[in-house]
């Protein structure tokens, strides 16, 4: 969602947002209506939308695709197993292969990674160092 959470948005009813700050999208049933509630980061009142702002905000954001209804959150253990094979097999390659490596590589490896955290570091502002103590 990297660059879409950065521009502004026109819905059907003609409201244009921003949506970088977005936090939530909230259903409100009313007696004869539904509409939702948009909260945005660092307004104290959400928006209103109507369902066709509502639906179009969710295709915006790809959220179409995650959302789960609640009679079919349960999870299936077994299908997400059989789902995640090939990742899992990859997985247990890996970690025989570093479990044998030698006393050397292993050194070797950790010398390596220590001049990647200077170099990243080296590139950072003090203050907003990620390996080395915060200057």
């Amino acid at each position: 969602m990297g660059n879409i959470m950065n521009i502004a948005v026109e819905l059907p009813s003609g409201k244009i947002l921003n949506i970088a700050r977005f936090i939530a999208l909230i259903p409100i049933n009313t007696a004869n209506n539904i509409s939702y509630d948009l909260i945005l980061e660092g307004y104290s009142s959400p928006v209103n939308l109507e369902v066709n702002d509502a639906e179009t905000l969710k295709k915006i954001l790809f959220l179409d695709k995650d959302l789960i209804p609640v009679n079919q959150s349960e999870w299936e253990k077994h299908k997400q197993l059989q789902q995640n094979q090939r990742a899992i097999a990859l997985l247990q390659q890996r970690i025989k292969r570093h479990e044998n490596i030698s006393e050397t590589e292993s050194l070797q490896r950790e010398d390596l990674f220590n001049d990647f955290k200077q170099v990243i570091d080296a590139e950072r502002l003090p203050g907003q160092k990620l390996y080395s103590e915060y200057s």
